[in-house]
């Protein structure tokens, strides 16, 4: 019946609105006259990463979409705002550029209640984050809000109980049955144990495109064989994505800084751009001088779906025996540790 309700709810919706293909929003920033924020989507909702043309404090942005999108609006601060495009729906997107914390999102009930979630996160411990995220998603089943918590402050947390994500996913499923969107996570879900210190990293084989990085000039395959005996470190980055950069620029050194004790470790840069030309730019100017795979399907990228890669940048720093030294987003808290303790060896 409850299921009844939310299509009955839905249709009703797109039947009252102007506009039942596509997804409107609207924002208005104090502070700021003009600029421009990135626009782009985790679960396909856009195809590219977009622009936001701000004009006297104002955008205007159409999406086509016949399904719920989930869109991510990138400040120039690389801060983040979540928004969910639901067809039919008019978003309005108010806030102070001096404040990007407190912007506000109202025009349906997935926005207002992430709008409500936020505020209600503001000045909490992550554990109390995390607790709060638990609670909203058994109160909103049905939105599409609660997919995106349940993704965030579980399925990515690589410190969320396994056991605590599974029963929250088996929760989600149960009330939408026919949501494809949650479907696909099911993928996910059952890697949560691909990746995981301690354990072998898994199998792989990258097809490097020509004159990228240090890939030569030939096409050529790399798997995880060829890295037999060898330290490794793996990292996935989107020149599009706050702090990718950095990342490589760490790993770079850590490899300097192993050569200068007469040590050595191989790098692999996975970049999750959909510009070419862009990438190419990025690799001439910061010298990637070592294996570059990129197949331009960013998030969709079948490695990425295969192990599981929600977040950027991603590291994987991996021993000589082929096993998962440490992992994760952030250098100094998931990778500076080990990577300390080798320098030291």
């Amino acid at each position: 019946m409850r299921n009844l309700a939310y299509i009955a709810t839905l249709f009703a919706l797109l039947c009252c609105t102007g506009h039942p293909k596509e997804a409107r929003l609207k924002g208005e920033f104090a502070h700021l006259e003009q600029g421009e924020f990135l626009i782009y989507s985790t679960d396909e909702g856009l195809d590219r990463l977009d622009t936001l043309h701000i004009q006297d404090g104002i955008f205007s942005y159409k999406l086509p979409t016949l399904e719920t999108a989930t869109l991510h609006i990138l400040y120039p601060n690389q801060s983040e705002l979540v928004v969910f495009a639901n067809p039919g729906s008019d978003i309005v997107i108010k806030g102070d550029a001096q404040n990007l914390n407190e912007v506000e999102v109202k025009g349906d009930e997935d926005n207002e209640v992430y709008t409500e979630f936020r505020q209600e996160i503001m000045e909490k411990s992550a554990e109390e984050v995390k607790g709060i995220a638990h609670n909203y998603i058994l109160q909103h089943p049905t939105l599409a809000v609660s997919r995106y918590l349940f993704t965030t402050y579980f399925l990515c947390d690589e410190t969320a109980s396994v056991k605590e994500t599974k029963a929250l996913y088996d929760s989600l499923s149960r009330a939408c049955p026919e949501d494809l969107a949650l479907s696909k996570l099911s993928s996910h879900v059952r890697t949560l144990d691909v990746l995981k210190v301690g354990s072998p990293l898994p199998d792989f084989s990258l097809t490097l495109k020509p004159n990228h990085g240090g890939n030569g000039p030939v096409e050529r395959t790399i798997r995880k064989a060829d890295y037999k005996d060898k330290l490794l470190l793996i990292a996935f980055w989107a020149s599009w994505k706050g702090g990718s950069q950095s990342a490589l620029y760490r790993g770079r050194r850590l490899r300097r800084e192993l050569r200068s004790k007469g040590k050595d470790i191989e790098l692999i840069s996975y970049s999750l751009d959909a510009d070419e030309r862009q990438l190419y730019r990025i690799e001439e100017r910061d010298t990637i001088d070592y294996p570059s795979y990129c197949d331009f399907r960013t998030l969709s990228s079948p490695l990425v779906q295969k192990w599981g890669i929600k977040e950027l940048p991603y590291m994987i720093l991996v021993t000589p025996d082929g096993r998962i030294a440490a992992m994760g987003s952030e250098w100094m808290e998931d990778i500076a540790p080990v990577a300390n303790e080798l320098k030291d060896k």
